[in-house]
């Protein structure tokens, strides 16, 4: 249970630290931890669904469409809450492989 409020929290920190792209804010610590619950979330009930959906495009693309799917959550999430604000396509572009990359690491560890 510790191990699980420990990835938690350094996911809500690494989405904090994205906050520091130009484009992306978040407004405080508890907003960061509610976005990293909520792609937590997403990204077990619905990303395999996108990802299945999506196969084909995948497929042909080498598996450079999963950028797109993770950029597609992660502006979901941002319309979902309020308090996360995504202006700048590039930055939340960039946020999300960041954001990736972090959840694949954490989900290893």
């Amino acid at each position: 249970m510790i191990k699980l409020i420990v990835k938690w929290l350094i996911f809500a920190l690494v989405i904090t630290g994205t906050c520091y792209l130009p484009g992306i804010s978040v407004e405080n610590f508890a907003f960061a931890m509610l976005i990293a619950l909520v792609l937590t979330v997403v990204n077990i009930f619905i990303k395999p669904l996108l990802k299945l959906i999506a196969f084909p495009i995948n497929l042909v693309s080498l598996g450079l469409f999963n950028l797109v799917i993770n950029f597609g959550i992660l502006y979901g999430v941002s319309y979902l809450i309020p308090q996360y604000h995504l202006e700048d396509v590039l930055s939340a572009f960039i946020a999300s492989v960041v954001i990736a990359v972090a959840y694949s690491v954490l989900k290893r560890v």
